[in-house]
């Protein structure tokens, strides 16, 4: 077994004499100090003993648990030791405290690969780093991964401390490993032998390729071609690698050299197509691709048909002409060997529709709504096929869903799609008005454009589309709901709420209505009746999976963590092949801290699509929360490449790969995400944001100015500099820069950035009376209100402070932070009262590191020194980082210390 570490700060104790209480919290305790001290002295039977008394009366005693862990370990049961490891995970224990005892259990037990993937080093502080590294490189050697093993133990020997160990057990990794060759490895081998082959040259500019290295891959690939100029793949490769490096005049001389050696092939033809398509230059864009078509169909049938590539250029060349026969062919070609791609199936399913094929379009799209059921275009196109044939209910629940999904480019097959088909929205609205207007006011035009204008922002106008179609159409429920929904987007719920009612009333059966009805019900603060409305809908149909999820989501919402829980395991139950129930508890799982079932739940959302870029996104942010970044690292690789082009969740995986730290892989994101969209705010705000964390802050000052100097009045810009100017420690500058902010868009987000920079700059009246203006406009903002009184308790303005929490609670007795905080203000003041909310603040929100400290100090402070700890401890056992509790804590050892010693 490996060293097991203690857990530092809370198990440093000193024998004292317990007097009894009557108190089962006060026993708890007492029972617990008496465990700490066997534990001490290795009486691990007596500290079993006293731990499972303390745990007799509390159950839920977070430091009993972790040490009753610890102790199993010792005494060689891990499979008891992960169990109650487990239960601490549970109420809320930090992942600092019990990641290494967790991974040791899994370990003694045999369970490495689980431990490889449940179980990371990163974000652990240095000490338990060490530990999880060479527990990761022991189970990496157990399942025969010894280049794996090798590099976590040379990690762990990067660490001060870890030295010794980690060297010795590198000793025994290569000992035992026969190495096998990577791809590098041979291509390294082969260079010796022929440094100047052009083909091993651009092997080794490949592999930088794939592995996201831009520049590195351009200058291989131009070693390549210093040899041969001729080099085909080397040509084509740099060409396409430029163009993600926005250097498009060198793509250009890769390009002509191609167009003029290799004339007739089609993919240098297609690169000149997404050149001319870059710069504007349509006219040209289109003669290439007539050109593309041509070359495609001069081409043999056996080549054709044995290039993938080729068949599905030939479909997007056709398919841009005009040519929907032809694309048609090549598209079905191209899918009975790549049944997974969506790209292809949404652009067949696009020829099907035109030809009012509906019955194929269901056939081809269904697939792909399967892989990715949040794909706003699926969803929407679905919809349509099913309206057309009069499936109204089934019609209505996916347009509904498409509202709600991602917006996702038609075509995100690769470089030259985005370019030639993302981006162009409002050609594409444009394409949809004219429909519409040819059409009158039928609903196969309209509710495709009224879609498109509800997710642009523009509901009114969608309006007035759906109105007319419900005028022509009266008894379209589909249509109704449609109207319910846009009515919502824009503001109206009593619109929204007639709309479904008719709705229901020309069809009682349709649930979508009822489901809509429901979260209207919860917007306007009638939880119980949006409760009875999910159940009523299971009544009449019991394995209604919607109505599942919502109540799901409803019961979380309410608190009832174990409800919500249940439903959704429900509903995961009910339809193994549904991706929404796992995601659900994986994200439940991820808000409430329980990282392990957030990994799993991933794990089986995986299971169901590998590929799906949400069960992709999922896993990546399951192995983030447990440390496991190496894995995180390959799969937000991985989730890049399957959402192509689209900005939008490219910028997301950009934002996961910044906090692992992977920052040259989110500048490759970003750098796709911005060559889709050069526009695009989040992804541009992002880049600048990087370089602040790389440390380049100069390179983000001038990205901010850039951004700046196009819309002074750019709030997001703004806020960006005073992120710039509060990490340059120039916080008048910075109050500047977020007063900018908030002048142009006074939201509670700037509003909080100008407030913290005021606290920054030593201007703590300014930022209490910045909040107490607000608070003043919007007395319902409870945020603002809590920190309001917190500047107050800051200035030490006791009086106003406790005017605040009183007049929080007299609106909201549930409240625990303002409990927590008026408690901590009576303490101050010396009332007695101090305790009473100290402890209500606990009833409320036990799980609080903060709560739990703040009624562990009173008590301290009280002179109940072995009460306080009790509470002292699970506040450090939640939250190990906070230097107050910390504090808190070795004062009340310190106490308990003197006392004993009197």
């Amino acid at each position: 077994m490996l060293k097991h570490a203690l857990l530092g700060c809370y198990l440093a104790s000193v024998v004292f004499a317990f007097p009894v209480y009557a108190d089962t919290a006060d026993e708890a305790a007492r029972y617990y100090e008496d465990a700490l001290t066997r534990y001490q002295r290795h009486d691990d039977a007596g500290a079993v003993i006293q731990l499972k008394n303390a745990l007799k009366l509390d159950n839920k005693m977070l430091p009993a648990l972790v040490l009753l862990g610890q102790t199993y370990l010792r005494q060689a049961q891990p499979a008891a030791a992960e169990n109650v490891l487990a239960d601490a995970e549970r109420l809320g224990a930090a992942r600092a405290q019990i990641a290494a005892l967790q991974a040791q259990a899994y370990y003694d037990q045999g369970k490495n690969q689980a431990l490889l993937e449940k179980f990371g080093a990163s974000g652990l502080p240095a000490s338990q780093q060490i530990e999880m590294l060479l527990l990761r490189a022991h189970a990496h050697i157990e399942v025969t991964q010894y280049d794996a093993a090798l590099l976590s133990a040379q990690q762990a020997a990067r660490i001060p401390g870890g030295e010794g160990r980690a060297l010795a057990l590198q000793a025994k990794i290569h000992l035992n490993s026969g190495r096998t060759e990577d791809a590098r490895a041979i291509v390294r081998q082969a260079l010796l032998h022929a440094p100047r082959d052009a083909e091993v040259l651009t092997m080794l500019a490949s592999i930088a390729h794939a592995e996201g290295s831009l520049e590195a891959a351009a200058r291989d690939y131009g070693r390549a071609l210093a040899v041969d100029p001729d080099q085909r793949d080397a040509r084509l490769a740099r060409a396409a690698a430029w163009l993600d490096l926005k250097r498009d005049a060198d793509a250009k001389i890769d390009i002509d050299y191609l167009r003029k050696k290799f004339p007739a092939d089609p993919r240098a033809i297609y690169l000149s197509a997404v050149y001319f398509e870059r710069r504007g230059e349509t006219a040209q864009a289109q003669t290439a691709m007539r050109e593309l078509a041509r070359s495609l169909n001069l081409l043999s049938p056996t080549y054709g048909a044995g290039a993938d590539q080729l068949q599905l250029l030939g479909g997007l060349a056709h398919y841009a002409l005009g040519e929907f026969e032809r694309a048609q062919k090549y598209l079905e070609l191209y899918l009975s060997k790549h049944p997974r791609a969506a790209g292809a199936r949404k652009l067949l399913a696009s020829i099907y529709l035109s030809g009012r094929q509906h019955e194929r379009a269901i056939a081809v799209l269904q697939p792909a709504a399967n892989a990715a059921p949040n794909d706003a275009r699926v969803l929407s196109m679905l919809g349509e096929a099913h309206m057309a044939l009069g499936n109204h209910n089934k019609a209505a629940a996916l347009f509904q869903d498409a509202t709600r999904a991602d917006s996702s480019p038609d075509l995100q097959t690769g470089l030259g799609v985005s370019l030639l088909g993302a981006g162009q929205r409002d050609a594409g609205l444009e394409a949809l008005q004219r429909a519409y207007q040819q059409g009158g006011a039928s609903s196969q035009a309209g509710v495709p454009l009224a879609l498109t204008l509800i997710k642009r922002g523009e509901p009114k106008r969608a309006i007035s589309i759906v109105e007319a179609i419900v005028k022509r159409e009266p008894r379209n429920i589909s249509a109704r709901n449609l109207l319910g929904m846009a009515r919502l987007a824009a503001g109206d719920r009593p619109g929204a709420r007639a709309e479904y009612m008719t709705a229901i009333n020309i069809s009682p059966s349709f649930y979508v209505a009822h489901l809509n009805l429901a979260r209207i019900d919860e917007a306007d603060g009638y939880i119980p009746r949006a409760r009875q409305r999910y159940l009523g809908i299971l009544k009449v149909v019991p394995a209604h999976i919607d109505a599942m999820l919502e109540l799901g989501r409803l019961e979380e919402g309410a608190g009832r963590i174990q409800e919500a829980v249940r439903w959704l395991d429900k509903a995961r139950n009910l339809r193994g092949q549904d991706l929404r129930p796992h995601l659900a508890l994986h994200e439940l799982y991820l808000r409430r801290g329980q990282t392990r079932q957030a990994l799993d739940a991933a794990k089986d959302a995986q299971a169901i699509a590998p590929e799906n870029p949400f069960t992709l996104m999922a896993l990546a942010q399951g192995q983030i929360a447990v440390g496991n970044t190496d894995l995180a690292r390959v799969t937000l690789r991985r989730l890049a490449q399957t959402v192509a082009f689209n900005p939008a969740r490219l910028n997301r995986i950009a934002v996961l790969q910044m906090q692992i730290k992977d920052l040259e892989s989110a500048r490759y994101t970003l750098s796709k995400a911005l060559l889709s969209d050069a526009g695009y705010m989040p992804a541009r705000l992002l880049q600048a944001r990087m370089e602040l964390q790389s440390g380049n802050v100069a390179a983000a000052e001038k990205m901010a100015e850039v951004l700046l100097a196009q819309d002074p009045r750019n709030p997001n810009a703004q806020v960006l500099m005073g992120e710039i100017r509060m990490a340059q420690k120039r916080y008048d500058h910075a109050v500047g820069a977020y007063r900018n902010a908030y002048t142009g868009n006074a939201d509670q987000q700037n509003l909080f950035g100008l407030y913290g920079a005021l606290l920054a700059a030593g201007k703590t009246h300014d930022a209490a009376g910045l909040m107490a203006g607000w608070h003043q406009a919007h007395p319902q903002d409870r945020a603002a209100a809590h920190a309001l009184g917190e500047a107050w308790m800051a200035l030490n303005d006791m009086p106003r402070a406790q005017l605040v929490y009183q007049t929080m609670l007299r609106t909201d007795t549930q409240d625990a932070r303002a409990h927590n905080n008026l408690a901590l203000v009576l303490l101050q003041t010396g009332d007695p009262a101090a305790l009473m909310h100290a402890e209500k603040a606990r009833a409320l929100a036990p799980n609080q590191p903060q709560v739990n400290d703040t009624l562990g100090w009173v008590l301290v402070r009280r002179g109940q020194i072995e009460k306080g700890l009790r509470y002292l401890r699970e506040a450090v056992i939640r939250a190990p980082e906070d230097t107050q509790i910390q504090a808190h804590l070795a004062e009340a050892l310190a106490q308990q210390k003197k006392s004993a010693g009197k």
